[in-house]
């Protein structure tokens, strides 16, 4: 993977968890902590990875994975989202 592409899937997880940051564990493989004790990919158990940019390809694979399912599944979704969505549809259908 190059440089600029790992800086862009980097800067994806940033946006989602600002103190996000590189770990190792004990048998020296890497995860990206979410900075508040957990550690991105945790929820789908993704395992810690042989790599750094592994590391940081699956925390962005997992942030998209999770926006999927909380744009698309009915019970997964917040209750911010689910505003934002109607204020979305009332303005288009005000238009009418």
């Amino acid at each position: 993977m190059d440089k600029k592409k790992f800086l862009r899937l980097k800067k994806k997880v940033l946006n989602k968890y600002p103190n996000a940051s590189t770990k190792v564990t004990p048998t020296g493989k890497f995860y990206v902590s979410d900075g508040v004790g957990s550690y991105v990919g945790e929820e789908f158990l993704i395992p810690p990875q042989d790599t750094v940019t592994a590391a940081w390809y699956w925390a962005s694979e997992t942030i998209k994975t999770s926006q999927n399912i909380e744009r698309t599944h009915p019970d997964k979704m917040e209750f911010e989202s689910d505003e934002k969505k109607f204020m979305r549809l009332s303005r288009r259908n005000r238009k009418k």
